[in-house]
């Protein structure tokens, strides 16, 4: 036992350093500012004590995701570009640290995406390690210089916890201070669960699952009314949600809109569909794209939808890997199952 550990670590930490250029091209991209993002750096020397700067809504309320690359912050040796000139040092601490902080939470999402697929759809090792490796093609649909990366990390251990109550309702409770759609997420895939089993008069046994899920939800909302932190008010406003409807499918229709909304969706529609084919897969999980796809809709994130669309991949990726179990014809060697 001590020698498969021991050859599992060898095997995470080369995985990590035949990796770790993509933690160099998210620095580099948020350090050289080369495409559109949110940019948590301010907000995080904010954290550690180096400056006075706290986002508007809905940014401010994601306080975890930015407090996670404290660590980074302290731990990590600055790394300059040769080519970056009138650097603020303590800011480009700051962007390295998070740029670090999605690096990790791409590469232990994958792990974990493994863990999923063998230990609760008894996927076997090949399709299992296959879906691992395929997270870091979808996140390229994300913003992996921001937290999106964090935000799907988080995701998927309460998928992997989804059967340890405990586990599960601290780091539900704990996703208020994440981001507000990991709340939603559950608390609409869980809900559609125990409708479903009540109709069908089976067993349910993720009540506390739901329960501290619909509570994450009624907290967040507590916590906007209590703050009152201005900013993109038109998001949280019913009566603004017809015309962002409009103005979201006008950016949809437009080229830039095909390829950063329209095509995401659909990319990620087709690993659905692999998942539905599968064994053991809760079909009435694919609300969970359906409602994130609603709430990018109506809040008017322009050419946003697709990037938000995809922060629910995790609950479809170990569901392919038995589909492609199924395709493919393989299953583990006897001695292998355990």
């Amino acid at each position: 036992m001590t020698e498969k550990k021991t050859l599992i670590f060898v095997g995470l930490l080369t995985f990590m350093l035949a990796t770790y250029p993509m933690f160099f091209d998210i620095y580099r991209t948020a350090a050289f500012n080369t495409v559109p993002r949110d940019d948590y750096a301010p907000y995080l020397l904010t954290l550690v004590g180096q400056g006075d700067s706290v986002p508007g809504a809905p940014f401010a309320y994601r306080i975890l995701s930015v407090a996670v690359a404290i660590p980074f912050y302290y731990i990590l040796p600055t790394y300059a570009f040769t080519n970056l000139s009138n650097v603020d040092t303590a800011y480009l601490k700051a962007t390295q640290a998070l740029s670090f902080s999605s690096y990790v939470s791409l590469v232990v999402t994958a792990v974990i995406i493994y863990a999923i697929s063998r230990k609760q759809f008894l996927a076997t090792k090949a399709s299992s390690l296959i879906v691992g490796l395929m997270s870091f093609f979808l996140c390229n649909f994300v913003s992996r210089v921001g937290i999106d990366p964090f935000v799907i990390l988080i995701i998927s251990l309460l998928l992997l916890w989804l059967n340890n109550p405990l586990v599960f309702t601290s780091l539900i409770l704990l996703s208020m201070g994440i981001n507000e759609k990991i709340p939603i997420i559950f608390a609409t895939i869980l809900t559609f669960r125990v409708v479903t089993a009540i109709t069908q008069r089976r067993r349910f046994t993720l009540y506390v699952q739901l329960c501290s899920s619909c509570l994450a939800v009624a907290g967040y909302f507590v916590a906007t009314l209590l703050l009152k932190i201005p900013g993109n008010e038109t998001q949280t406003n019913p009566t603004f949600f017809l015309a962002n409807l409009k103005s979201s499918l006008i950016y949809t229709l437009s080229l830039k809109g095909l390829f950063l909304n329209a095509l995401p969706v659909l990319v990620l529609s087709l690993v659905v569909v692999f998942a539905v084919k599968s064994r053991n897969f809760h079909v009435l999980d694919v609300s969970g794209l359906i409602v994130l796809l609603i709430l990018a809709l109506i809040a008017d994130v322009v050419y946003n939808i697709g990037r938000v669309v995809m922060y629910s991949y995790p609950l479809y990726l170990p569901a392919v890997a038995c589909f492609i179990d199924d395709v493919l014809k393989l299953e583990d060697a006897p001695h292998e199952t355990s």
